[in-house]
């Protein structure tokens, strides 16, 4: 069942993955506010008075924070996607042959 799984995973769903949940956000209003809240937050971040080695800090670690939540939240996706193949295939919906 893991090869399944492994197989299913490596045969290009990220990129149906991306295309599906872009028009997901796309149409989340919530999301959306989220987005304007961080473009005005980050108009305010660039108006403060930071040295620069200051706001290098705080760029890495925005950075860094972003790319983490990004790396989790496809992890989350995988092990979902991971689950539901292994519920499906004990209830008899799905073949190994795949």
């Amino acid at each position: 069942m893991e090869e399944l799984v492994e197989k299913i995973i490596d045969s290009g769903i990220g990129g149906v993955i991306d295309k599906r949940t872009d028009t997901l956000l796309l149409n989340d209003i919530e999301y959306q506010r989220d987005c304007k809240d961080l473009d005005e937050l980050e108009g305010k971040y660039m108006k403060l008075k930071l040295d620069k080695a200051t706001k290098m800090i705080i760029d890495d670690y925005i950075a860094c924070l972003d790319s983490a939540n990004c790396r989790a939240n496809d992890i989350y996706y995988m092990a979902g996607m991971r689950d539901a193949i292994l519920f499906f295939n004990k209830a008899g919906l799905i073949k190994e042959s795949l």
